[in-house]
């Protein structure tokens, strides 16, 4: 019966590419699990990831800036008392061409452990990262760190020149042992540290396949170091191969650093993140990107969907502000919030905005945008522009399979169906078929959690 409904399930999902430049971990992770018929843990639904996804339609930058920004209402009318749906949209300018970007100050810090021996992953990982040295540029310098139960400096940091002693470095790497994530981690910290500078992008890309088992293991004492480093001009993203991660961690570790976090549940597929994304990994052209969204008064901020903000002092106006991850050439992303308008406040016309704060090229810049919005005394429509619409309902899906894992991280499985099935039904009033491929992803995945969450709801009761 299980077998029967996940083939349906896998033949009906809509497999799309995600869009470079964005964290892959929150769709992947939450798909893997809808398929396999087990419920998420709440990490697992990361709604931002989901909600960025598939590629958005945004204007691109102009005059020759890095990055654009757009802002887009739901509805330019809102009642009195009702919600206003604000879609910020941001891109960065697309291109193939490394030679216009800074040059790079790499660590490749790559899980040696024994585990990475199954399923031929560290043969995968191995065939990646040489075609990766091929994309690199010969002034580019890289240092290659490996751990298992012990780290080593395989490589310290030079310019990558032909890049033949790399691919020899990587070719001699050896699967066995335990898994000292955190000294391979502050190894590769240190690499690019001696060699940062402003004018130049420094990382670490940080590969393992399992939980960190020797050595320093306690998650906020590795983010604490890392962020010594971090909290500076070098940047961390990592990528996570197979299911037996320490996925709190490797998330913390990108946010924390500014990166992405890429999950790869295949070692099949790792090649899809070092060569069809390369440029994601290494190219970084906003970086240290700062959203700050400003309403007039008689609009208050309800919430903003998928991320972390605080209150903003920059300006009277200024209400949260959002740190997103640096950009890197290609993007798209958006950002939703949800506002309400004062039940008092009626018949005027008000002016909504943002702020967008990046450095690039060894400067802060910034973008502003504002539209205007009139209250009215009678119910309004809550999206009538098709965009907003589109990313809001997905937003919405995405909110509701989250909810859905927190409660049923607690064992209260009718709260969970609530949640779930309450984003069901806004879904198929927004879009009562599947012809949009995106919202179709993630309605089913949502469904396919419904009918797992059936065989919990029909045996136990609420605790």
């Amino acid at each position: 019966m299980m077998r029967s409904f996940l083939a349906t399930f896998l033949a009906l999902l809509p497999i799309l590419p995600a869009q470079a430049g964005q964290s892959t971990f929150g769709l992947a992770r939450s798909r893997e699990a809808a398929a396999l018929g087990r419920l998420p843990a709440p990490l697992e639904v990361a709604v931002a990831d989901i909600v960025n996804y598939h590629r958005h339609r945004l204007p691109l930058p102009r005059d020759e800036r890095e990055m654009m920004l757009q802002l887009r209402c739901g509805n330019p009318t809102v009642g009195a008392g009702g919600e206003l749906v604000l879609q910020f949209g941001y891109t960065t300018a697309p291109g193939d061409d490394r030679a216009d970007l800074p040059l790079l100050n790499l660590a490749l810090v790559i899980d040696r452990s024994g585990s990475m021996a199954a399923a031929n992953k560290l043969t995968q990982v191995k065939a990646a990262l040489g075609a990766f040295v091929g994309r690199l540029r010969p002034e580019d310098r890289v240092a290659l760190i490996t751990y298992n139960g012990e780290a080593t400096v395989d490589q310290t940091s030079r310019e990558v020149g032909d890049g033949r002693w790399l691919r020899e470095a990587i070719a001699r790497i050896e699967p066995g042992g335990a898994t000292n994530l955190h000294d391979g981690l502050m190894l590769g910290l240190r690499q690019v540290a001696a060699h940062a500078r402003s004018d130049i992008n420094s990382r670490v890309l940080l590969l393992t396949d399992g939980i960190a088992n020797r050595g320093e293991t306690g998650v906020e004492q590795i983010l604490a170091d890392a962020t010594e480093f971090t909290a500076e001009d070098i940047d961390l993203s990592t990528i996570g191969v197979g299911r037996n991660l320490d996925l709190g961690l490797l998330d913390r570790l990108a946010r924390g650093g500014r990166g992405l976090f890429h999950y790869v549940a295949e070692a099949g597929d790792i090649n899809k993140v070092f060569v069809k994304e390369h440029e994601a990994l290494v190219a970084s052209v906003a970086r240290r990107v700062v959203l700050e969204i400003e309403l007039p008064a008689g609009l208050s901020l309800v919430r903003v969907v998928g991320h972390e903000c605080r209150p903003s002092t920059a300006a009277a106006t200024a209400i949260a502000t959002i740190e997103l991850p640096n950009q890197n050439r290609g993007a798209t992303g958006v950002v939703m919030a949800v506002c309400r308008a004062d039940a008092r406040d009626i018949d005027r016309v008000v002016k909504v905005g943002g702020r967008l704060s990046y450095e690039a090229q060894g400067q802060r810049r910034s973008l502003r945008v504002d539209e205007e919005v009139r209250v009215v005394g009678s119910e309004q429509e809550l999206l009538r522009d098709p965009e907003v619409r589109k990313n809001y309902t997905i937003a919405v899906l995405a909110e509701g399979m989250h909810e859905m894992a927190e409660q049923s991280a607690c064992r209260r499985w009718a709260d969970a169906d609530r949640a779930l099935q309450r984003a069901l039904r806004f879904s198929r009033r927004e879009f009562k078929t599947d012809d949009d491929a995106d919202v179709a992803r993630v309605r089913a995945m949502a469904e396919a959690y419904g009918k797992t969450l059936g065989g919990y709801t029909s045996r136990f009761r609420d605790i």
